[in-house]
């Protein structure tokens, strides 16, 4: 009963083979014999089974390991394509930044080049400066040309008084002020329009060649016109009023002695391009520093530079030539407006920084006490 009880349980085919030769040849006494023989082979094949399943779980765990080995593989290679993707987008993105300032830069070019041969064609110099310095209660009446001032030797002045005035005019409305003298020559082939601000024309004999030389005529809208081969003399009263001076003195503004004046040139029958030449002089007549218990005394002898700065009026990006072309003035000056806002915006970070920067030197100093 005990075996055909074991019959029962499905076993595999090899098992049932061997139970069913034990019932054939066995009796009822022998069974429990051979169950336990039987338990023992069922033992040894549950090992077998468990080796078998072991050996493959270890494969299995083997080929997930390799699976993941070639998946951190892929990612790696998905990653470098993507980083070379990114490359690319990268150089894609600098060549057609490229492409664009190289197209600008070609329109700037062009831009200047028409320009620049468009532009009238005068020469301007610098050929005399006036050995002294002048003092004046007014050096607007003055006529030109001032080629010799009658103070030679210093001057003081005081600030309310009017000793040696004509009109009452105290010394600290006085003006004092270096003169030069220049020469344009027009070597073009068009005639030019010349606008003169803080510039005297006047007429006299070339400095260079003898000849006489004419003021140039002037038109209803006071501009002065130079006819090709044309030269004319003018000169440069750099002037302050004597406070001015007195007052840069007293602030130590030494970067700050400076007189500008500019002579403007146009087509003649176009208002652009606009050329012009910036004339500073740079001095002060003034003693420095001022003597205590003194208002000021002026030095005729003071020494004093001319230099020109020529002055192109070039469009500094491709919407400036757009607006040109097309003659839109409120587009130009919105750009101006712009230009404006950051030429204002870069003044003031200097001033900030050379702020900082004289405090810190302060504090060093101070520390250093």
């Amino acid at each position: 009963m005990q075996l055909e009880a074991v019959l029962m349980f499905a076993l595999p085919d090899e098992i049932e083979d061997i139970l069913q030769a034990i019932r054939r040849l066995g009796d009822r006494e022998s069974v429990p014999i051979a169950l336990a023989g039987l338990a023992v082979i069922i033992s040894a094949w549950a090992a077998l089974i468990s080796r078998r399943s072991m050996k493959a779980s270890e494969r299995g765990a083997i080929a997930a390991e390799i699976q993941a080995r070639h998946a951190t593989v892929q990612a790696d290679a998905a990653e470098r394509q993507a980083v070379a993707a990114s490359e690319q987008a990268y150089l894609a993105s600098s060549e057609v930044h490229t492409a664009i300032q190289s197209s600008q830069i070609s329109a700037l070019e062009g831009a200047k080049a028409r320009i620049d041969a468009s532009l009238p064609r005068v020469s301007v110099i610098i050929f005399k400066k006036n050995d002294h310095a002048g003092l004046s209660e007014n050096s607007y009446a003055l006529a030109a040309p001032l080629h010799v001032m009658a103070d030679t030797v210093p001057v003081q002045l005081d600030h309310w008084s009017t000793e040696g005035s004509e009109s009452s005019t105290p010394h600290w409305a006085w003006d004092a002020f270096f003169v030069s003298h220049g020469l344009l020559l027009n070597f073009g082939n068009e005639p030019a329009r010349v606008i003169p601000n803080g510039v005297q024309f006047y007429a006299a004999t070339h400095p260079f060649t003898g000849e006489k030389l004419e003021e140039p005529p002037t038109t209803i809208h006071g501009e002065r016109i130079l006819y090709p081969g044309q030269s004319a003399l003018f000169q440069v009263i750099a002037r302050k009023q004597v406070d001015d001076w007195v007052r840069i003195i007293r602030k130590n503004e030494t970067g700050k002695e400076y007189c500008e004046a500019y002579i403007s040139f146009f087509p003649a029958d176009f208002d652009e391009p606009e050329c012009a030449v910036r004339i500073r002089t740079t001095g002060n007549p003034l003693r420095r520093p001022i003597p205590k218990n003194t208002y000021a005394i002026f030095v005729p002898n003071s020494y004093f530079d001319v230099r020109l700065e020529f002055l192109r009026n070039y469009p500094d990006s491709p919407e400036e030539i757009a607006a040109r072309l097309k003659g839109d003035k409120e587009e130009l000056l919105a750009l101006q407006l712009q230009k404006d806002r950051t030429r204002m915006l870069h003044e003031e970070l200097a001033a900030r920084k050379s702020d900082a920067k004289g405090k810190n030197t302060n504090a060093g100093n101070t520390s250093a006490d």
